[in-house]
């Protein structure tokens, strides 16, 4: 039995903020160290993974929150926020809805559970009444690119991301639901 085939997945509540939070900044830290300059991630955690802005998130209607977990005491390991889009121009129509963020600790990758994230966060964007999922990614993150691909997304533009003092030209990637 693998550590992914123990992964338990459950949409979080507002008690559930401070825990986002360290899987948030944990699992962006693993992510993008060596792709983005340490300051701007560390500074991009700082105002961008505390609780109460997964609080705000959780408090909006349209936004739905999953986290998968593994015993012993249901330690995150992963984690997807579906909500309104937030993109530029006229990358996003009515009846979009974004997959935010999602993001699997890479001890993780390869058995499922981002797979599994995604199906939630599908599920959800369709029973919302969406049409497509939009979500943005690092333009140099390749897995995540060919995980987006394999799962039906297509790239329909760009978009500047900002990490701390850094800039990204993002590829925003659309999936017709």
């Amino acid at each position: 039995m693998s550590l992914s085939d123990v992964v338990t997945m459950r949409e979080c509540t507002s008690e559930d903020a401070p825990t986002l939070a360290l899987i948030g900044a944990a699992t962006l830290l693993e992510a993008f160290a060596g792709l983005v300059p340490g300051q701007a991630l560390l500074a991009h955690c700082a105002n961008h993974h505390v609780p109460g802005a997964y609080s705000v998130m959780l408090a909006n209607p349209e936004t739905r929150i999953w986290i998968a977990e593994v015993p012993p005491g249901a330690a995150p390991v992963g984690y997807a926020i579906l909500t309104k889009p937030d993109f530029p121009g006229t990358l996003a129509q009515p009846g979009d809805l974004e997959l935010r963020r999602i993001y699997v600790f890479s001890r993780f990758h390869g058995g499922g559970t981002g797979r599994r994230l995604m199906d939630l966060a599908v599920a959800g964007a369709r029973a919302q009444g969406a049409k497509r999922l939009l979500l943005g990614v690092h333009p140099d993150n390749q897995r995540a690119l060919a995980f987006y691909r394999k799962n039906g997304f297509e790239q329909i533009g760009t978009r500047s991301f900002h990490v701390g003092s850094s800039t990204f030209e993002d590829p925003v990637l659309a999936l017709t639901l």
